[in-house]
């Protein structure tokens, strides 16, 4: 009986070290928290560095309604192992039109529509190269267990926005209007590496959003926050 007892602990203690040899998995997880520049200048300007009581502080103003939680990602990923997450919409617009010189509409005899002897419209004009931009939020990350409690972490995550149409070229005739219209984005973008101890919140970045009004002050920042947990290895 001693010795199947004996041999059930060795098997067990096999299977508890091959568990421990099996890649690990961690949660990264992103939050980005809006705050006055005011707030963020006097939480920055403390002795403080610890990025846990930056979370906290900035958890707690948002609770109060000083601050507000734009955003959040979460991706679970293996050790080593680059992990991605889109939550997008593929907007394709037109990048070029064909040259004035070129017409893709009906028959033009000197220069004059034969049906109502007006001068061709650029309604008419056929765009040529398209493009695609990714509006949403994109994150990829590669975390690396460094060590029992700490993680290397390579993120690139990005949140593109679509704010309006500009107008390249202006046309208002008989026939309506034929102005061309590009689309203008704001991208908030980060590529950055760094250590962080698991289960505790870093503060990696302060993005600085661009105001809607051409005025030099800047109301708003964006503050970004990471964590890492080391997830349990499955059995």
């Amino acid at each position: 009986m001693k010795v199947i007892f004996a041999a059930f602990a060795l098997l067990s203690c096999g299977i508890h070290a091959a568990s421990e040899d099996l890649p690990r998995q961690m949660r990264v997880s992103l939050q980005f928290i809006e705050v006055t520049h005011p707030m963020l200048s006097e939480m920055l300007s403390g002795k403080e560095t610890n990025g846990p009581a930056f979370h906290d502080r900035a958890d707690t103003l948002c609770k109060q309604g000083k601050a507000k939680l734009l955003e959040t990602c979460m991706l679970v990923c293996r050790n080593g192992q680059q992990a991605t997450l889109e939550t997008i919409c593929e907007e394709i617009y037109p990048m070029e039109y064909e040259s004035p010189g070129r017409r893709s509409g009906p028959t033009v005899i000197g220069g004059l529509d034969p049906g109502n002897n007006l001068p061709p419209s650029p309604l008419f004009r056929a765009p040529v190269a398209f493009d695609t931009r990714n509006t949403g939020v994109t994150f990829k990350v590669i975390s690396t267990l460094s060590s029992t409690h700490t993680i290397d972490l390579q993120l690139s995550p990005e949140i593109v926005t679509p704010l309006r149409l500009e107008t390249w070229m202006e046309h208002i005739d008989q026939r309506g209007d034929a102005s061309i219209r590009m689309p203008i984005y704001e991208t908030w973008k980060l590529n950055n590496s760094l250590r962080v101890e698991s289960g505790k919140f870093e503060l990696v970045s302060v993005i600085t959003p661009k105001p809607n009004a051409p005025v030099p002050a800047v109301l708003r920042k964006i503050m970004v926050f990471v964590r890492a947990d080391i997830l349990p290895v499955p059995e």
